[in-house]
């Protein structure tokens, strides 16, 4: 069997980290290594393109993709956790949006007051934004969910929970040739006890995202409240629920390069095999290798 046929039987699954940032971008000398954008996933799932949450990376994806544009144009289904700036502030900027041959699926949370449509059409008015979300040429489509629904997206199976974050927000499960991705962004902690919900839903993953922007001690509790964790918590999550890889996201503005090597080195000995998002960092889900994008 020739190696493209073997790679075609494979099949593919695997994650590219376009923005690891939380609350704020946060671009400049000392945070270059790990990156400053606000959280955007990309992930290829065989024929299926999946985004999770449109934080300032999604520019910079959005602009590759314009590089290379399908004949029939870009079909790609966008998760989004929540509502908050930092997850959606790269959505009006995302290159796909303005070119009619796209067709994007948008999927939210339909326990908020607010729909994803509603949202997105507030970040895209007057005086926020010139193109209402109405006149963007793309093809759009709108659904949302509540916390505990599935979707299934051809071979792929999205799982969604509840999140403990000020305002709500949903987390991610993603199913795919046998394998798991989650994305658990954002929420905080109660206790030094894992949330049963989210072990169930991290339960094997061979990747899990986690909301790491604080540091236990004072770096924590000064921000209890705030609906994010930390890796110590990422930690007692992932060894409750068997997690195969840990990778911490959202990192806070202020925690530079060095901070985050700290954090890195921590998480590693914690939990052999942990890493510290970086942008272009890639995970190929099905083998556990790992790569980084020039992108």
């Amino acid at each position: 069997m020739s190696s493209d046929s073997q790679a075609q039987d494979r099949g593919r699954f695997d994650v590219t980290f376009w923005g690891v940032r939380g609350s704020i971008a946060a671009p400049g000398p000392t945070t270059a290594r790990y990156g400053g954008d606000t959280l955007c996933l990309e992930l290829r799932c065989d024929d299926q393109h999946i985004l999770i949450d449109m934080g300032s990376g999604a520019r910079r994806l959005g602009r590759g993709l314009m590089d290379d544009v399908p004949r029939a144009g870009h079909e790609i289904t966008i998760l989004l956790s929540h509502l908050h700036t930092d997850h959606v502030i790269g959505f009006p900027f995302f290159g796909p949006l303005f070119d009619s041959r796209s067709r994007l699926t948008i999927i939210g949370d339909a326990s908020r007051p607010v729909s994803t449509r509603d949202g997105l059409a507030r970040l895209m008015s007057e005086p926020l934004f010139p193109v209402p979300l109405e006149e963007v040429p793309a093809s759009l489509e709108f659904i949302d969910v509540a916390p505990g629904d599935s979707v299934n997206l051809g071979p792929v199976v999205v799982r969604t929970c509840a999140l403990n974050h000020p305002g709500g927000a949903i987390g991610f499960r993603v199913e795919h040739r046998d394998r798991v991705l989650t994305h658990i962004s954002d929420t905080e902690h109660v206790g030094d006890e894992p949330d049963p919900t989210l072990v169930a839903m991290c339960r094997d993953a061979d990747v899990a995202c986690y909301d790491a922007m604080f540091v236990e001690g004072v770096n924590y509790e000064r921000h209890c409240g705030w609906g994010h964790s930390t890796w110590q918590a990422a930690v007692r999550l992932a060894e409750a629920a068997g997690v195969r890889r840990l990778v911490a996201v959202h990192h806070a503005p202020e925690h530079d390069d060095e901070t985050l090597d700290r954090v890195a080195r921590d998480m590693e000995r914690a939990y052999p095999g942990a890493l510290v998002a970086a942008e272009g960092l890639v995970i190929d889900v099905l083998s556990g290798e790992l790569a980084r994008s020039g992108g």
